[in-house]
């Protein structure tokens, strides 16, 4: 049969075109590592075959760590690494400076090398319409530009056609890809489908070309978590952002806007970012400032991406809520899916991923807005023993709840189930 790609704007007009176009393999879980690895070695691979440049520059990266609790766990993410075959170093700070002559060393106490970590275009759209290029000429595959899908029908529990403002497609599977619009148009099915996930706003800061014998082209990226902070080479200057303590969500009340335009600036509500990112790098303060991009990021309500068959509707597939990981992640994903819808499941275990983990309880608008101040924070900071989310509590509770709860039991959160995490004893305060 033929796949058909629709888009209701542009391709790439969405968050894509706007993302930071990094590539790293430094992620918390295991099957992210592994998706975001492919997704390295595809890029490379398209503009070594095809010719056409998608920006793609192994860099490498830099993970910092300020702190012994932050560099136990970059020991860890490496130890992880090594096991899928990762090239990884655990370094000094003498060896960052020498990697990087921008970083200020001076608080740190080591750092993770990965030297395999590449950065693409900032509008990584190159890399979208390449990928949809090739598809189209060895496969049978139909690109729809500015097509809008009005309803996807469902016959029995299984997908059955699309309407689209071109008219009707009849189809077995149905992926909805759809970024940042993929909650409305899981709500756009006859039997709805829940996608959770919600906006914010996301923003990093565009340097002008740096004067001097400062960092070229291939400086490494450099992530220090501690500070909140990315910074990657861009056009013979910078590009940095973060993860902020204060996110801001969009589009909380009323349908999202087709393309993604370049939002307002908010220097006030980046300048801690800014801050972190002078401290880090003190010989930026006589930098000139070309832009502050403000683009929309989709977050999910525990941090990890959507995909798979979708619990509700046989044949229709969910492959989105990136968690402003997309490039990262995109040639991984789509691997798996792929193997998913022809196999019947991937070849690699992709459970903490799948969309069946959540209801949809966790699907409404109020619970993700909440959910999502949470979440991008707690992207960059240490998951301490203790620690679970606090927004949405008491979702899903057994009969016991209450018995539980008045003898002592503390509470942890799965799929919106309240399960008791440790008891602790009468008279005992909460830090027993």
């Amino acid at each position: 049969g033929t796949s058909v790609g629709m888009s209701a704007c542009r391709l790439g007009a969405g968050t894509t075109r706007l993302c930071a176009g990094i590539v790293s393999v430094a992620k918390p879980i295991s099957i992210e590592c592994q998706m975001a690895n492919y997704s390295n070695n595809l890029y490379q691979q398209l503009e070594e075959e095809t010719g056409v440049k998608t920006g793609y520059i192994k860099t490498g990266s830099l993970c910092l760590a300020q702190n012994q609790d932050r560099f136990l766990s970059l020991k860890r993410l490496a130890s992880r690494l090594r096991v899928m075959g990762i090239s990884c170093n655990i370094i000094k700070p003498k060896e960052v400076a020498k990697l990087h002559p921008l970083v200020n060393i001076h608080d740190l106490v080591g750092a993770l090398h990965l030297p395999a970590d590449a950065v693409c275009f900032t509008g990584s759209a190159h890399v979208c319409l390449l990928l949809m290029d090739i598809s189209s000429f060895f496969f049978l595959f139909l690109i729809l530009d500015r097509t809008s899908v009005q309803q996807v029908l469902v016959e029995k529990g299984q997908v059955m056609a699309v309407e689209t403002d071109r008219g009707s497609i009849e189809c077995e599977y149905f992926v909805n890809c759809a970024g940042q619009w993929a909650y409305e148009l899981g709500q756009a099915s006859e039997t709805k489908v829940s996608v959770p996930l919600h906006g914010c706003e996301h923003f990093y800061l565009l340097t002008k070309p740096l004067q001097g014998s400062l960092p070229c082209v291939s400086s490494p990226v450099v992530i220090d978590m501690d500070g909140r902070i990315y910074v990657r080479p861009w056009q013979g200057g910078l590009l940095s952002g973060g993860f902020e303590k204060n996110p801001k969500p969009i589009f909380t009340e009323g349908r999202n806007q087709l393309e993604i335009q370049n939002m307002q600036e908010d220097w006030d509500h980046f300048e801690p970012m800014l801050s972190a990112l002078l401290r880090r790098m003190p010989g930026l303060e006589s930098a000139e400032i070309h832009q502050l991009v403000n683009c929309p990021e989709s977050f999910t309500p525990d941090m990890r991406c959507l995909m798979g068959e979708t619990p509700g509707v046989s044949g229709y597939y969910v492959l989105a809520g990136m968690n402003s990981s997309g490039l990262s992640f995109a040639g991984g994903a789509g691997k798996y899916l792929a193997e998913w819808m022809t196999y019947g499941y991937p070849t690699a275990n992709v459970w903490p991923l799948d969309i069946k983990r959540f209801g949809n309880l966790q699907s409404s608008r109020t619970f993700l807005r909440h959910r999502v101040m949470e979440v991008m924070p707690l992207l960059y900071e240490l998951k301490v023993p203790r620690w679970d989310f606090q927004t949405g509590r008491q979702l899903r509770t057994s009969p016991l709840y209450d018995r539980l709860d008045t003898q002592g039991a503390r509470w942890m959160e799965k799929h919106g189930f309240e399960r008791p995490k440790y008891f602790v004893p009468p008279g005992k305060g909460t830090d027993y």
